[in-house]
């Protein structure tokens, strides 16, 4: 009976020791995930510390500031302030979203990630979210993912699930402040995906696709502005009177068979009496600096067949012919077009949107100027022309 008594006391025992082995040894994975010795995260807990990026590693402070939360439809922004610790502008960071005091230099280096749909409105919000969306400045992301990359922004557009109604849900980074470029198009790029997946788990929809990319990431050939005589973007169609004040300068690093991309920027005084900059950020009115001083005016020309970034453009133009000699549907105007039209087996949208002073230099026009570069496009890539030839 002695004996009973005493395996049982045992029994109690070992089971007492291991609940508390197992309780401590939860107690320390909560320490360390969740708890107090838990990494440093930022942005709905898409950025941890140490998880690869310099930017998020030892050599800085950071300090974070959300509005709103990732959902379907909805918009989100996270502005991620960092620099040297102990430094003055960590001591008084800045978090905002207009960025005031770090584009004068006093809040320190910023990364700005927004999550959301494109702008509802068809016109100027449209377009120029569209020009930092999709900066000729970027090279298109590997492995067919749709978006595009640089050392200072990115931009991903997550797949169908994540959508409300035909809405796409787009995730963006952009780097800002004294050193807005960041080390590599790889390190945007962890940033990016890193954002993306945190999207799609608050946003309800995420899959089984990966997040982390095994090809390499293509790196932008030359991050300096183009320019001089001859047609610009490298476009054979697309042509301009020289300006008479400043400098007309482009951007054209992404360049592939399912994207191409171009930003201009007319540096100098611009011609006010056209019309100016018509709501293209940066545009004359931000003090941004172009080659050839602050910019006046700015210009952007997209092709796309990738079915994702085509939504990006969804009802900007409708379903009536542009005019004789057009193939496709869409419309053309005083400033800009946007057509739609087949092109390798694939809806391909072409879209152009040009400031009034550019709009203005355009030889001969705006829309022999459009028709020009379209089916220059075109014939890189072995389609037939979308515009009338002249």
């Amino acid at each position: 009976m002695h004996s009973a008594r005493m395996s049982g006391r045992r029994l109690v025992l070992v089971v007492a020791l291991a609940l508390a082995v197992l309780g401590g040894a939860a107690l320390a994975t909560w320490a360390v995930r969740a708890g107090p010795f838990a990494p440093e995260s930022h942005c709905w807990g898409a950025w941890a510390e140490d998880s690869g990026p310099r930017v998020l590693g030892a050599d800085y402070a950071r300090v974070a500031e959300e509005s709103g939360s990732p959902h379907r439809g909805e918009q989100a922004v996270c502005v991620m302030a960092y620099g040297v610790p102990g430094t003055e502008e960590m001591q008084h960071p800045d978090t905002s979203v207009t960025g005031d005091r770090a584009r004068e230099g006093t809040g320190g280096d910023r990364l700005v990630a927004r999550v959301g749909p494109p702008p509802r409105s068809t016109g100027g919000p449209r377009r120029a979210w569209l020009a930092e969306a999709l900066h000729g400045n970027t090279v298109p992301l590997p492995e067919g993912l749709p978006g595009v990359v640089s050392t200072d922004r990115g931009t991903l557009v997550l797949p169908e699930e994540c959508d409300s109604g035909d809405v796409p849900l787009v995730v963006t980074v952009r780097s800002e402040g004294q050193v807005p470029e960041l080390d590599s198009e790889r390190e945007v790029t962890d940033l990016l995906l890193s954002l993306a997946e945190t999207a799609r788990e608050k946003a309800g929809c995420d899959g089984d696709r990966p997040t982390r990319l095994s090809a390499p990431v293509p790196t932008v050939p030359d991050g300096r502005p183009r320019s001089g005589g001859g047609p610009a973007c490298r476009i054979a169609g697309m042509r301009f009177a020289p300006p008479a004040h400043g400098e007309l300068a482009w951007y054209a690093s992404a360049v592939g068979t399912r994207l191409q991309s171009c930003s201009l920027e007319l540096s100098g005084d611009g011609d006010e009496r056209d019309g100016g900059s018509e709501g293209n950020p940066g545009a004359g009115d931000d003090g941004q600096q172009g080659p050839g001083g602050k910019v006046a005016a700015r210009g952007q020309f997209v092709v796309t067949s990738h079915p994702r970034l085509v939504r990006l453009f969804a009802g900007m133009a409708g379903e009536r012919s542009p005019g004789d000699g057009w193939r496709g549907t869409g419309r053309i105007e005083r400033r800009d077009g946007l057509v739609t039209a087949e092109c390798r087996g694939r809806p391909t949208v072409f879209f152009l949107h040009l400031d009034g002073p550019l709009a203005s230099s355009a030889e001969p026009d705006v829309r022999h100027l459009f028709a020009r570069s379209a089916d220059s496009v075109t014939e890189r890539l072995g389609c037939p022309a979308v515009g009338p030839r002249s």
